[in-house]
């Protein structure tokens, strides 16, 4: 709020005669300011000086406020008057959301004095007024008292605080209260006693030669070791607010420890404790976190027709070799003595191949990545077949539907169903096929393809020969296991180690290591990086990290290929000619023996190497935006 004052100074008239300028002199009209009063002077017949006002000051000629340049004469009655100006301060008290600060908020009340300054002769006279601020406090200690008592603000008063506050000339915000905070208490928390790694690599010392088939030590325990503690939560400290109020702290998490297969809980339920021995796995959700061990089986011989395929659960350890037209799948990890030859074998955790493998399929992990990008189309038929199952069983039991028109079948009513509502079943009949005809010699799982056959059967080639519903509700409920199965997610980097590798497919969601002689005619996918210390000849590679060939290729032509990411680094110790290269897209060919070759893209997405004359990289057509 503002308020303006005036405050006068005496009147300057030009009625005397003396005030006349002297004979002779020639100097023009002019006025000036002293001590607060204007003085006017000019010939009798003129010209007359000017007064120009300013914001601060009231011009007054003859009774009359002029607000623009006026000429004055000394006939004239001039007075000024100065204004004051008044902006009133404000303040306020407010306590912060926790409750635990009071705040004095001020901003002072503002004078402005205003003085009119002598100022020297001019035919125009500017006025101007010198300024001088005077600032109050805005409240008292009576008003300050009086607004704590209505806030309830009665705890942690800073009684210096608040009279710093009550005397503040400043805009400004004061603490003039503070509360105790509550002290939050700490959460429960499990402690595992083993690692969580299911493999734990092992580090050679300076001295001795490293041996990649021993690189890792799978994580064991015997019967009877504690495999986990349960620490119960400590409570917090209450605090108290600026009202003198309680502030309760928030009550500390607490875990619950249960156990699995192969553990038992102690009676106070803190302490895991394997019951057998095996792999001791933990798993989290929310707040729970469960332990438990996770059994070996342990197979002395080979895996061929007098002992079956082996399917577990946990581990699996194979002391002789896996033979021809044999599955072997775990839930945990598989090491094998030997070799694996015209097989399949499968893990959710990681594989150790000793020996070679040859002519098989290896895959460690959940489903591979081609695998989950089929998964849509398996949706699709798994969805359809339910919803025409539905339909099919609605028609039949509709009054107005005559049994006798399907004597020979449903067929009729299906491949009605296919041409109007369902008809985009067929198209994803046709894709899903397409993408199985596609993948890796071995990948596809036992039974697929016979499943292909089927949908193909009733949704493409022959729906007119569907006998029964049956049918169609088989198929449906083949399709849910299928898509099931191609959900599963990944397991996390799990790896594949082996000697060597021919005519195979090996797949791992982490690493793939091949330590021996190297890979001949086959595909390696690898979630992680992809190491071969010797050579890789026929096939390809595709890796998310790293790849690292010792001699890609080979002089007899075969076709072999290296497929990276973007972030990835390709090191390849010899390559010949009818190799490529492929990283984050952009594609480099070897049209010549080359040695010591290093390639990776940079911070623009341009393929650079080592070992290769730039002019061949920058000059590639595929390198080319």
């Amino acid at each position: 709020m503002k308020e303006e004052t005036t405050r006068g100074s005496p009147a300057a008239t030009a009625n005397a005669v003396d005030n006349a300028f002297p004979d002779g002199e020639t100097v023009g009209p002019y006025a000036f300011v002293k001590q607060g009063c204007i003085v006017v002077r000019h010939r009798p017949e003129g010209p007359y000086p000017v007064v120009v006002p300013c914001p601060g000051v009231r011009l007054i000629v003859n009774g009359r406020e002029c607000t623009q340049p006026t000429p004055v004469s000394m006939k004239d009655t001039v007075r000024v008057e100065t204004v004051e100006e008044r902006r009133e301060g404000n303040w306020s008290v407010s306590v912060s959301s926790d409750g635990l600060q009071a705040i004095l908020r001020t901003r002072p009340t503002v004078i402005v004095h205003r003085e009119l300054p002598d100022l020297p002769p001019a035919r125009i006279l500017q006025l101007a007024v010198v300024e001088r601020e005077e600032r109050l406090p805005p409240l008292t200690w009576d008003e300050l008292l009086r607004e704590l008592s209505r806030l309830g603000i009665n705890y942690g008063v800073d009684w210096e605080a608040c009279f710093r506050g009550v005397t503040s000339c400043a805009e400004e915000e004061v603490v003039i209260a503070r509360g105790i905070p509550a002290e939050p208490g700490k959460d429960g928390w499990v402690e595992l006693l083993f690692s969580s790694n299911s493999k734990v690599p092992v580090l050679a010392g300076e001295d001795e030669a490293v041996d990649f088939r021993e690189r890792y030590v799978f994580t064991s325990v015997e019967a009877g070791d504690v495999l986990a503690i349960k620490h119960p939560p400590e409570p917090g400290r209450p605090g108290t607010s600026v009202r003198g109020e309680v502030i309760v702290p928030p009550s500390p998490r607490d875990f619950i420890l249960s156990v699995g297969e192969g553990a038992v809980l102690t009676r106070d339920g803190d302490r895991a404790v394997a019951a057998r021995p095996g792999r001791p796995v933990a798993s989290r959700w929310r707040n729970l976190v469960k332990v438990s061990v996770l059994p070996e089986l342990v197979h002395d011989g080979d895996v061929d027709l007098a002992s079956g395929n082996i399917v577990f659960k946990g581990d699996i350890l194979i002391a002789g070799n896996v033979a021809e037209g044999m599955v072997v799948e775990a839930g945990g990890n598989v090491r094998v003595g030997g070799l694996v030859s015209g097989a399949r074998v499968q893990a959710t955790g990681s594989i150790l191949i000793r020996g070679n493998i040859l002519s098989s399929v290896v895959i460690a992990g959940g489903a591979p990545a081609f695998l989950q990008g089929m998964l849509p189309q398996v949706h699709t038929l798994a969805a359809g077949l339910q919803e025409m199952t539905l339909a099919i069983r609605q028609l039949l039991a509709h009054p107005a539907f005559k049994q006798g028109d399907l004597k020979r079948g449903i067929g009729p009513l299906v491949k009605l169903l296919l041409e109007g509502k369902f008809r985009h079943l067929p198209a994803a009949a046709s894709t899903f096929k397409k993408q199985v005809e596609t993948m890796p010699p071995g990948m596809a799982a036992e039974g697929l393809e016979e499943f292909i056959r089927e949908v193909e059967r009733v949704l493409v080639r022959s729906p007119l020969a569907v006998r029964d519903l049956q049918e169609i509700e088989a198929l449906a409920r083949r399709a849910g296991e299928w898509e099931q199965a191609f959900a599963s997610p990944p397991s996390a980097e799990s790896d594949v180690v082996a000697s060597s590798v021919h005519n195979s497919t090996v797949v791992a969601t982490g690493d793939v290591l091949v330590v021996g002689s190297g890979c001949y005619n086959s595909r390696i996918q690898a979630g992680k990086k992809v190491t071969v210390s010797g050579v890789f000849r026929g096939g390809e590679i595709q890796a998310g990290g790293d790849v690292h060939v010792g001699e890609l290729g080979s002089r007899g032509g075969a076709t072999t290929r290296v497929v990276t990411g973007p972030a990835a680094v390709v090191t390849v110790g010899y390559a010949f000619e009818n190799t490529s290269i492929v990283v984050g897209g952009r594609v480099y060919r070897f049209d010549r023996e080359e040695k010591g070759i290093r390639l990776w893209l940079d911070k623009e997405g341009n393929l650079r190497s080592k070992g290769i004359p730039a002019w061949e990289i920058t000059d590639l057509p595929q390198n080319r935006r």
